[in-house]
């Protein structure tokens, strides 16, 4: 089955390219560059634009991935910081275990291409898809259960990985404004996500969840880098299927470890029996996946209930929101609830009528 290309919405590529050019050909150094019809990323949602261009230039040629800051109409977070994108991708490459794409310049003047934008060298693998689903059909559902073993193994040390990077290295990531620790600025960062997004159409299911996580915060939070969108899908991969790069750092914080291990156990769940489709064999059960990152990381999981409760909410309150782009059929769809209604479960709290 295809997987299904993210489009970009309304951009001229022709006059994106007549940009570009003279715009690389100062970074490259050279007089002349010539860029091939641009590609997109395949199979996943994102929530910036992302071109794949191929130039050549000076007798050489040249992979890259041109990544543009959405516009307000597409913005999917509140305040996204665009910059810490490159920012984090800069500070990773070449200085630690973290295999990330190489981050080689960033443009903040709009004028180029209408929004800020940075470039990446374009690595070449393949990522599991959601669209459609890698548990149902694709590369991984029709490799064998030893390759997929050594895929998930190598996910996971990838991940133990990014949680052992001293948080000195990546002290830009910190959010003071939204508090002292990293769950606490996540706290307030997503109490104003709600606000911005919903006013107050704040569900009031949601409203009860952040009571909740307030109420039962841990009391000590291991601090740390927390990727933020750490699943499967977000990972690509060699031929060998060990990882190549990790991708989308739109939401890293500061918010520990554990933060990306919940996140993780969801989208494993919501890929799988969340769509009546059990999970490849050879992809760790959750008990396998919280025993090979505890030891890994050398870290307990003892926060971890906390942070599923979190990461339920956070995926619910986001589909909710995304759902404005929908179709109308699908924008009124009871569905957008269901990562709230499992909040609630975990949370031993009331589920609400119109969400069961």
């Amino acid at each position: 089955m295809e997987q299904a290309p993210v489009f970009s919405k309304g951009r001229d590529l022709d006059a994106a390219l007549e940009a570009l050019r003279p715009w690389l050909a100062a970074r490259l150094e050279v007089a002349r560059v010539e860029i091939d019809p641009p590609g997109y990323p395949k199979g996943a949602g994102a929530s910036n634009e992302t071109l794949l261009i191929r130039a050549h230039a000076g007798g050489r040629t040249e992979d890259y991935a041109v990544r543009i800051s959405p516009g307000p109409e597409h913005q999917m977070y509140y305040e996204p910081r665009f910059r810490l994108q490159y920012d984090i991708l800069h500070a990773l490459f070449g200085s630690s275990e973290v295999r990330v794409p190489e981050p080689l310049w960033f443009e903040s003047d709009p004028m180029i291409l209408g929004r800020p934008f940075y470039v990446m060298r374009r690595m070449r693998g393949r990522v599991p898809v959601s669209m459609p689903v890698y548990n149902a059909s694709g590369w991984l559902f029709e490799a064998t259960v030893a390759q997929r073993r050594t895929l998930w193994e190598d996910s996971m040390r990838q991940l133990a990985a990014i949680h052992r990077v001293p948080v000195a290295q990546v002290a830009f990531v910190d959010r003071p404004e939204h508090g002292a620790s990293g769950d606490e600025q996540q706290l307030s960062y997503w109490h104003a996500y709600a606000d911005w997004a919903f006013g107050e159409k704040t569900p009031e299911v949601a409203v009860a969840l952040f009571e909740w996580l307030e109420a039962h915060r841990p009391r000590t939070c291991a601090p740390g880098l927390s990727w933020g969108d750490a699943r499967i899908g977000n990972i690509m991969y060699d031929n060998d299927f060990r990882v190549l790069g990790v991708m989308d750092w739109e939401q890293v914080s500061l918010a520990g470890p554990v933060a990306d291990l919940a996140w993780w156990l969801l989208f494993d769940e919501s890929l799988s029996a969340g769509q009546g489709i059990p999970r490849l064999e050879g992809l760790g059960t959750r008990e396998e996946t919280i025993a090979l990152w505890a030891e890994s990381t050398g870290r307990a999981t003892d926060e971890l209930h906390w942070h599923e409760v979190f990461a339920r909410l956070k995926v619910g309150l986001l589909s909710l929101h995304s759902r404005r782009s929908l179709p109308p059929m699908a924008a009124t769809s009871t569905r957008h609830f269901s990562y709230l209604h499992h909040a609630c479960e975990l949370a031993d709290l009331v589920v609400p009528e119109v969400i069961r």
